[in-house]
C-alpha cells in the first residue's frame, strides 16, 4: 500500500504534521509513505525515518496555476498512490491529487471545494482552537482505523557531529555554547516589538555571557537589521539572518543551548529537534498556544500575555490591551529559559 500525505503550507504546519508519518508507519509498517510539501520547506522533514519518498510542490514555478496542477497530477499518478491524506486544503495541490486518480482521498471539510476533491470528508472546526494542530492532523487518520494521539512532532538531523562542529566554528560559535533568538514570524501572529527583542538579547548576553545567534528569512531581515543596529557594539550578537539553508538552520538550532522565538516555523523545528525552546504566543484564539504550541514536548515552554483576550482571529486596534505582547516581561521569558536549561 502506498499512502500520500500532503501538507503544502508553512514550516510550522509541516513540523506539526510529522506525527502523522509516524502513526501511519506504526499502524501499517509495510506501507510506503510519500509526503508532498512546498519547495523550500520540504527539507525540514528530510531524513525522517517514517517517510519513504518526497514530492516537492512548486507553486511559483512548475506547479503554478491550473497547468501546474495538471503537471503535478501526472507526477503523483506515476507514484501509484492508493490512499491520500490531505492535512491542509489548498485548491491546486488538492486538485492535482484528485486528478491523479487516487481512489481514497481523506481530508478536512474546511473549504467548499473539499466536497468535490475529497472522497472522505472529515468535519473539523480548527478555527475554534479546541485542539493542537498536530492533534487535528492525527484525527484525519481515523478512516484508516488509527486513533493514536500521543505521538510527538520530530525533526531529524543527519550530519555527524564533527561536520556540524566545523560548520558552527566557521560561523564563530561553539556547539551547545550559544543561544538562538528568532525575532521574526512573517506576520502570521502578534509578536514582541523590536524594542523588546533588543532588551531581551541585551539581557541574555549580559547575564549568561554567551553569544546570541539571530536567525530569520528575507521577510525578517528588516526587523533583524533594526535589532543589530541597536546592538552594533555587542560582539556577542551573531547575525545569521538570510544566510542559512534549511539544513544549516536545523543544524544551528540543534546545537544551540536553547532557542527563543514567537509562533513560527524555526521555533517548531527547535522544539521538534528536542532542544530547550521558549515559545512566545499571542492570546488571540486562532493564534493561541492551544492550537499552535509544540505538541506534547516537555523541552518547550510557552510564554503568553497575562491580559485576557476575546478576539477570535485578528487584533482590534481599539482594544485596551492592543500592545499586550510587550506586557510580557524579560524576566518572565528568562525564567522559562532557565527552568528548561537548569541554569
Amino acid at each position: 500500500m502506498r499512502i500520500l500525505i500532503s501538507r503544502t503550507d508553512r514550516i510550522g504546519d509541516l513540523v506539526l504534521s510529522t506525527p502523522v508519518f509516524e502513526a501511519i508507519k506504526k499502524h501499517l509498517p509495510d506501507a510506503s509513505t510519500l509526503v508532498m510539501a512546498r519547495k523550500g520547506i520540504i527539507d525540514v522533514i528530510s531524513d525522517n525515518p517514517f517517510v519513504d519518498e518526497y514530492i516537492t510542490y512548486d507553486p511559483m514555478g512548475a506547479h503554478k496555476g491550473f497547468s501546474g496542477a495538471l503537471a503535478l497530477s501526472k507526477t503523483i499518478r506515476q507514484k501509484h498512490v492508493d490512499i491520500a491524506v490531505e492535512l491542509f486544503m489548498s485548491f491546486y495541490p488538492a486538485l492535482a491529487v484528485r486528478l491523479a486518480g487516487i481512489k481514497k482521498i481523506i481530508g478536512p471539510g474546511s473549504r467548499i471545494y473539499s466536497f468535490a476533491l475529497l472522497t472522505d470528508v472529515i468535519q473539523q472546526h480548527r478555527k475554534e482552537s479546541k485542539y493542537n494542530e498536530a492533534a487535528y492532523n492525527l484525527m484525519l487518520l481515523k478512516p484508516l482505523g488509527m486513533d493514536e494521539m500521543n505521538i510527538k512532532p520530530r525533526v531529524y538531523l543527519s550530519d555527524n557531529q564533527d561536520s556540524c562542529e566545523k560548520f558552527l566554528l566557521n560561523q564563530g560559535v561553539k556547539p551547545f555554547n550559544y543561544f538562538v533568538v528568532h525575532p521574526g514570524m512573517g506576520g502570521s501572529a502578534k509578536n514582541l516589538s523590536v524594542e523588546k527583542y533588543v532588551m531581551l538579547i541585551r539581557a541574555m548576553t549580559e547575564r549568561y555571557k554567551l553569544p546570541v545567534v539571530l536567525t530569520g528569512s528575507y521577510v525578517d531581515h528588516t526587523a533583524v537589521n533594526r535589532i543589530t543596529a541597536e546592538l552594533h557594539d555587542n560582539p556577542q550578537v551573531k547575525d545569521m539572518c538570510c544566510v542559512l539553508s534549511m539544513h544549516q538552520l536545523k543544524m544551528v538550532l540543534f546545537f544551540a543551548k536553547a532557542m527563543i522565538g514567537p509562533s513560527t516555523g524555526p521555533m517548531h523545528i527547535s522544539a521538534a529537534l528536542g532542544r530547550p525552546t521558549v515559545a512566545v504566543f499571542s492570546p488571540i484564539k486562532a493564534q493561541s498556544a492551544a492550537r499552535w504550541s509544540p505538541y506534547l514536548l516537555r523541552n518547550a515552554a510557552v510564554v503568553e500575555p497575562e491580559t485576557g483576550c476575546s478576539e477570535q482571529y485578528t487584533c482590534n486596534k481599539k482594544c485596551l490591551h492592543y500592545d499586550c505582547m510587550d506586557s510580557i516581561t524579560i524576566e518572565k521569558i528568562l525564567k522559562k529559559l532557565e527552568e528548561l536549561i537548569a541554569i
